[in-house]
């Protein structure tokens, strides 16, 4: 017999894991270059490029690792076992073991194990969220219904596997186990999506493509040019394939990996799981937010937020209660104790922990509302139930939207209580609680009541009305009247706190925000005002029968001008973000429910809650959030693009400084003066000025105006061509001073080792300080005070090893090296600093690196800090979690400068 049980979610072994890291280009340039070292016999140079990428391999494999460990430790235990009718016996067994024709019995606080059909239901309400997003729970029928092929969120005579009965009692017959049920068909879903492809990968890949194109070019004119110059045919071979190997920078997928585990390691630290390396990357990218509205945006949790009663509108906050601006105490107002009192008694809401500061409240989402209310202003439910016994229990229907239950009274016949649809309970009212007193209720009343009611529905809220009678045996609770009208009670599901501020912060970054829910389309529409989701412009709205109305083609078309999508299934949901994905934006979706699975894996970064969410949504998230708080989503973007502008240096670094020893060879050997270096001086000068360096500028802190820049383009590339000219111009400038030097060493040495020592030293230490060029766009003059003291190790630190060459003459007959004189380290000194300072001044000419950095301003042009900077960006990071209002710290549009 096949067990009723979801796949579980195949587990990375660590081999997986470890040879994902080479599918990579760079680190497939760097596979080639080995190669290419052993054949031409370069075994050293082989080793050493091997070690790089097996380097590189073990840090990724070491930061998927510890994330997929966090992962694991959230897993949730078993569900729990189903109470089934076997034998005409009720017996309890695991969810695993039910089969199809299994009698379920479904009561309050009843895990569904399986997908069942009603057969007998008595006010029977179930919480479908986790499965459909709709926030309240839906009432079930055993009735057949008049069509076929319903959506899932109105097939009211089934219920299915994984949720929860919160109300009524009642009976079903097993239909579907295991793969075969509606969560099984989202764990097929899961497995036909695939992920995109990380934004970054795309844009190395093909600057990639591009370079190589470029070095192949370049190496075979530097071949045809040595021939023409009267090289041999072995010698030019063996420098072209040396050049072409100094060409791959070998830093670059070391730096690629380090810069996303630091990102990883900042955000795990701040309650940010983090699946895959590119994600951080991709964080940065994001030009769409699409919102799972409850559970995300909201709490999922019923919150009594206004009463209405003796003419008063009373506002509950903070735990509070208020009329206006004055505090109001339970125990010295009757009417809302009453209020309380029957909320408390005319419920089936099961108490656990009485005693604790937070009992466990077991009952639909309403009902929880107004029980934990009465506990939260110091009411004994417990005890007030004890003292009314329960004696009956009228549930509500179709026809009869009002609950009643009959309490034994203790002073005697019985308390009915009443609470319902306010208009049907206002009905059954004669009189109402007032001031202390029952009065008549007037027609002016009933109409004040009534102008409440539709003002309180308006905004959104859940309303139910409140009455109450004492009567003097059980064969009055059928008396249609003789009842006291006590108030309306308006309940919404809270937004989670900060979620407005995050709203604004992200429009404030360019960044689109989009609400997806199961829930009705005035209720969506409430909460998306609230927050303001379309950032002032007009609210679009589109509901699921809009949505299959339209074609796909013009659904996608028209789907990213939509600020809400309402009533969606969870077909919808991973519909709706391909739509987005086929205009081209890079596209974010958070959820915590199973329903919001397919669209999470579809998405370009998919963003599950850790607390309280479902298994399924953080299995194939890319970015966790292991708190409710979602103003960390604000955090992670601005790693996200620090991430990216962290890479973009390092790569400007990696390219600039290999262009210049390209440059250097070939133009030396079309000016007919030698070859300036040797294969183990370029293999050497790459070790000593890619590496550090370059993975010194991946450690740079956050840009400044992370917040203040809008999303980049997906389709641009990593760098413009304006870029490429400014790296060759910085390449040219380095070059020419490296020729220099050499040109020194011909004129007063000759050819030969010398006038090569001098072309080597100074090409190799202007490549080192260029690495301080690369920290800004700007000039290092209007450099802000706060320094990289990685960049200073790294620097000095390869300082250090290179004059090894100098003074150990072992090395220096390694790599054919001769002794140097003072003069000479006069004119390498003078060579590295003038190339230093000359790129400094044409940068500053230029404030910036290309027009498609026009966005980027004066602010951000310098990877530093400013004082002032570091102070704002403190504020921020202490808003965050501290929920302070994020608009007090980021100002107006332009960002904090």
């Amino acid at each position: 017999m096949v067990p009723n049980t979801l796949p579980l979610p195949e587990e990375k072994s660590g081999w997986a894991m470890f040879t994902k890291q080479f599918l990579s280009l760079p680190v497939a340039l760097l596979g080639a270059a080995a190669g290419i070292s052993i054949l031409t016999g370069g075994l050293l140079e082989a080793a050493v490029i091997s070690g790089v990428v097996v380097a590189n391999s073990l840090i990724g494999l070491a930061t998927e690792r510890q994330s997929e460990k966090a992962i694991a430790s959230l897993q949730k235990l078993d569900p729990p076992p189903a109470r089934v009718l076997r034998n005409d016996h009720k017996t309890s067994i695991p969810a695993a073991g039910l089969v199809p024709g299994d009698i379920l019995l479904l009561q309050p606080g009843t895990y569904v194990g399986a997908d069942s059909r009603i057969i007998q239901a008595e006010n029977l309400t179930v919480d479908e969220s986790i499965l459909t997003g709709e926030s309240l729970p839906v009432e079930k029928v055993s009735k057949a219904l008049p069509k076929k092929h319903l959506p899932v969120a109105e097939r009211t005579n089934m219920a299915f596997m994984g949720t929860v009965v919160t109300g009524g009692h009642g009976w079903a017959v097993v239909v579907a186990t295991g793969q075969d049920t509606e969560m099984g068909q989202l764990y097929w879903h899961l497995t036909r999506t695939e992920r995109p492809r990380p934004p970054i990968e795309r844009k190395l890949a093909r600057t990639g493509d591009q370079l190589v194109s470029l070095w192949c070019g370049i190496c075979g004119a530097v071949f045809l040019l040595g021939l023409i110059r009267g090289f041999t045919v072995w010698n030019m071979l063996g420098l072209s394939v040396s050049l072409a190997a100094a060409a791959v920078p070998e830093g670059l997928p070391a730096a690629a990996t380090t810069t996303f585990a630091l990102g990883i390691r900042r955000m795990r630290e701040e309650g940010i799981i983090i699946r895959q390396l590119e994600a951080v990357e991709t964080l940065g990218s994001v030009q769409t937010v699409c919102f799972d509205k409850t559970g995300t945006i909201t709490r999922n949790q019923m919150h009594v937020e206004e009463i209405f009663c003796g003419g008063r509108r009373i506002v509950h906050t903070k735990n509070s209660l208020f009329e206006n601006s004055h505090q109001l105490q339970v125990w010295e107002d009757q009417t809302l104790h009453r209020i309380l009192t029957v909320g408390s008694l005319c419920s089936q809401v099961k108490i656990n922990g009485q005693g604790g500061e937070s009992p466990e409240l077991l009952g639909s989402p309403t009902e929880n509302a107004l029980v934990r209310l009465a506990l939260e202003q110091g009411l004994d439910v417990q005890g007030l139930r004890k003292k009314h016994a329960l004696i009956q229990v009228n549930h509500r229907s179709h026809k009869f939207q009002i609950m009643s239950t009959l309490h034994a009274a203790p002073e005697g016949g019985y308390l009915h209580a009443l609470k319902g649809s306010p208009l049907e309970v206002l009905d059954l009212c004669q009189e109402q609680f007032t001031d202390g007193q029952v009065t008549p209720l007037q027609q002016a009343d009933m109409e004040a009541i009534r102008a409440e009611n539709a003002c309180m529905a308006h905004k959104g809220y859940r309303v139910l009305g409140f009455a109450t009678r004492s009567v003097a045996n059980t064969r009055d609770m059928s008396k249609k009247n003789g009842f006291v009208w006590l108030g309306l009670v308006g309940m919404a599901d809270p937004l989670r706190e900060g979620v407005a501020e995050v709203v604004q912060a992200f429009h404030r970054a360019g960044i689109a925000t989009v609400m997806i829910t199961g829930d009705q389309r005035l209720t969506a529409e409430t909460v998306a005002r609230q927050i303001n989701l379309s950032d002032q412009k007009p609210l679009q709205i589109m509901d699921a029968t809009e949505i299959e109305a339209l074609s796909d083609e013009e659904f996608s078309r028209r789907a990213a001008g939509v600020h809400v999508f309402a009533r969606v299934s969870p077909a919808h949901k991973l519909k709706i973000v391909q739509a987005l994905q086929s205009q081209g934006r890079i596209v974010a979706m958070t959820g915590d429910g199973i329903n919001d699975g397919p669209a999470l894996k579809a998405a370009d970064v998919g963003i599950a809650m850790a607390d309280g969410g479902a298994d399924v949504a953080r299995d194939v998230a890319d970015v966790i959030l292991e708190y409710e708080h979602l103003d960390t989503m604000i955090q992670a973007i601005i790693e996200g693009r620090t991430t990216y502008t962290n890479i973009k240096k390092s790569v400007h670094f990696f390219l600039s400084t290999n262009f210049s020893e390209t440059m250097l060879m070939s133009g030396a050997i079309a000016a007919g003066v030698g070859s300036p270096l040797t294969s183990m001086q370029l293999l050497w000068i790459n070790l000593i000025s890619d590496i550090f360096p370059g993975l010194s500028l991946s450690m740079e802190a956050q840009d400044p105006d992370a917040l203040s820049q809008p999303p980049r383009d997906p389709q641009a590339p990593l760098f413009s061509t304006g870029d490429y000219l400014t790296m060759a111009r910085e390449s040219g400038v380095i070059t020419a001073n490296a020729m220099g030097a050499y040109t020194f060493g011909l004129l007063k040495y000759g050819p030969g080792l010398h006038a090569g020592a001098l072309a080597f030293h100074s090409l190799t230490l202007s490549q080192l300080l260029h690495a301080y060029s690369c920290r800004s766009r700007t000039r290092m003059g209007s450099r802000p005070k706060k320094s990289n003291p990685w960049l200073h190790t790294a620097v000095l630190g390869s300082i250090g090893l290179h004059m090894l060459t100098i003074v150990v003459p072992g090395l220096r007959t390694f790599l054919n090296l001769t002794p140097l004189r003072l003069a000479d380290l006069g004119v390498i000194a003078s060579s590295s600093l003038a190339s230093l300072g000359l790129n400094e001044v044409l940068k500053g000419r230029d404030k910036g690196w290309s027009t498609a950095d026009h966005l980027h301003k004066t602010a951000s042009d310098d990877y530093s800090f400013s004082s002032a900077y570091e102070e704002t960006q403190s504020q921020v990071s202490r808003s965050f979690f501290n929920h302070r209002p994020l608009q007090n710290i980021i100002g107006s549009p332009g960002g904090a400068h």
